[in-house]
């Protein structure tokens, strides 16, 4: 029976040779969703957050408001960390600029800022 894992690597259309060269690398069990990429959990993200220099919180934030789900980021970044931060952020964000400019702009309306 294949491993949620390895049926998440297919639903992604990776083959069987490219799940064994996946597999060499170490995923944990408990790794994000959203960490498609690298091996990350919710605690060792927590850790890096906690502990990182400014340059790097703001590419570990803006990496978690790319790629997580919005009710996801809520995990790790507070409303207010976002919105101060959004300057720094809101180059790296890509696609979903966008999105984090619509949410901080109805915050902001809704007196949540």
């Amino acid at each position: 029976m294949a491993t949620p894992r390895a049926l998440r690597l297919r639903s992604w259309g990776c083959s069987a040779m490219h799940e064994s060269m996946l597999s060499e690398v170490a995923i944990p069990s408990a790794n994000l969703d959203f960490a498609w990429d690298r091996p990350e959990t919710a605690d060792s993200l927590r850790e890096r957050l906690a502990q990182s220099s400014r340059s790097e919180w703001l590419r570990l934030a803006a990496w978690i408001l790319r790629e997580a789900r919005v009710e996801e980021v809520w995990q790790f970044l507070t409303l207010r960390e976002v919105a101060d931060a959004f300057p720094h952020l809101c180059t790296q964000l890509g696609h979903r600029r966008p999105v984090w400019e619509h949410l901080l702009r109805a915050a902001h309306e809704l007196g949540r800022l």
